[in-house]
């Protein structure tokens, strides 16, 4: 009994210390991104949101778990949303390896002028992307494709 209740403690130390622990590499600047110029003046603005971070509850594993959005804004000169598309992904990493679990696309066109055509998503290893269609309303020969990857590294580190 005393083994048992020694384990059962153990356990739950090692647990505490996962869950409380100094932040690793997987933390990183909360609204990292990236600007991306094109020739009519207009811009497109990538940025990664925090969703969180947490470890696997696993007496097996030491892996963690870690949910981040990458998200690509089209933007017109004075720097208005006409259109966005997201991808939301969930990995898995501990050290020596790291693996998307899940992901899930989303796209919005706010602006009156744009549409979203279509939206697509997919996951690979330690990767997820979101594939979207952006249509111009009144100029539907105007359409713009664009491809949001966000890849994590085996110690946690979003890109």
């Amino acid at each position: 009994m005393k083994q048992r209740v020694s384990k059962v403690l153990a356990v739950m130390m090692v647990a505490v210390l996962m869950l409380t622990g100094k932040a690793d590499a997987a933390t990183i600047a909360q609204g990292q991104h990236t600007i991306e110029h094109l020739d009519n003046g207009d811009y497109i603005e990538t940025v990664i949101n925090d969703a969180g971070m947490k470890a696997a509850l696993s007496l097996q594993s030491a892996d963690k778990q870690i949910t981040k959005t990458k998200t690509a804004y089209y933007k017109n000169k004075s720097g208005a949303v006409l259109w966005s598309v997201s991808i939301k992904a969930t990995f898995s990493y501990n050290g020596t390896s790291s693996k998307c679990i899940s992901c899930s696309p989303s796209a919005s066109a706010p602006a009156k002028s744009w549409s979203i055509k279509s939206l697509s998503s997919s996951k690979k290893g330690n990767s997820a992307s979101a594939k979207v269609v952006a249509v111009h309303a009144t100029n539907v020969s105007q359409q713009y494709t664009k491809t949001v990857t966000i890849h994590c590294s085996k110690t946690g580190v979003i890109s």
